[in-house]
């Protein structure tokens, strides 16, 4: 995480996302903002780790995959728009059981909210704006796990490479991404060999690179639901 000195530009982002709107005193929240970025593949949130501050994202591509009590991994959504992370161990625990990770460059606002907890949580604005966030979310949520569990991988990696492509390359750990996905290792070659057969992926070097994503996209139908 890179802090980006720059207060004319944190309020203007601030105005521009309505961060007023969110809080029933604003002003005396703005002190403990800050404009932040994060790199592609940088960890944002990380299981175990304390949330002593909430991010506003704004800009960029995050990927939250929830840890699973076997140390696996399991995606449950990605971020594209506007959203606060960290809501719901805002209200609940103290350190986070998922993974956030920026998946393309990202820009943020952060909220440090160790000193100003119980305001917070007494700001009948921002409770508002928080049970409608997580309303939101636990709905794309369950979409996002029963396409876990009930459609074939190829659905599933087809839109999984659509949300995660940058520039029209692909590039991924398999072995992380089978766990991701609910597959096996062996079947996920195979399925990434089958579009490369259909013309829809061509393997290179660097990754895999898209050459045909009408019929990509004809395989995902948006399955993976995006913040």
């Amino acid at each position: 995480m890179k802090i980006i000195d720059d207060p004319k530009r944190l309020e203007q982002l601030c105005r521009q996302h309505h961060l007023p709107e969110i809080f029933q005193h604003y002003d005396r929240y703005r002190q403990y903002f800050h404009l932040v970025t994060f790199q592609k593949n940088e960890i944002i949130y990380q299981k175990a780790s304390q949330r002593t501050y909430l991010i506003f994202f704004l800009k960029g591509k995050i990927r939250v995959c929830a840890n699973l009590s076997n140390g696996k991994s399991l995606l449950v959504c990605f971020y594209t728009t506007f959203q606060l992370l960290g809501d719901l161990e805002f209200f609940s625990v103290d350190t986070s059981d998922s993974t956030v990770q920026a998946i393309a460059p990202c820009t943020c606002i952060s909220m440090h909210v160790s000193e100003i907890r119980k305001e917070l949580l007494s700001d009948p604005v921002f409770l508002c704006y928080l049970a409608n966030s997580l309303a939101h979310k636990l709905a794309v949520s369950s979409h996002n796990s029963s396409i876990n569990q009930l459609y074939p991988l190829e659905n599933k990696l087809a839109s999984y490479i659509i949300q995660v492509q940058f520039h029209g390359l692909f590039v991924e750990n398999l072995t992380h991404l089978a766990e991701l996905l609910g597959t096996s290792y062996r079947h996920l070659l195979r399925t990434l060999r089958s579009f490369v057969d259909q013309g829809i992926l061509e393997h290179t070097e660097l990754g895999y690179r898209l050459l045909n994503r009408s019929q990509l996209e004809d395989l995902a139908e948006d399955l993976y639901l995006s913040f």
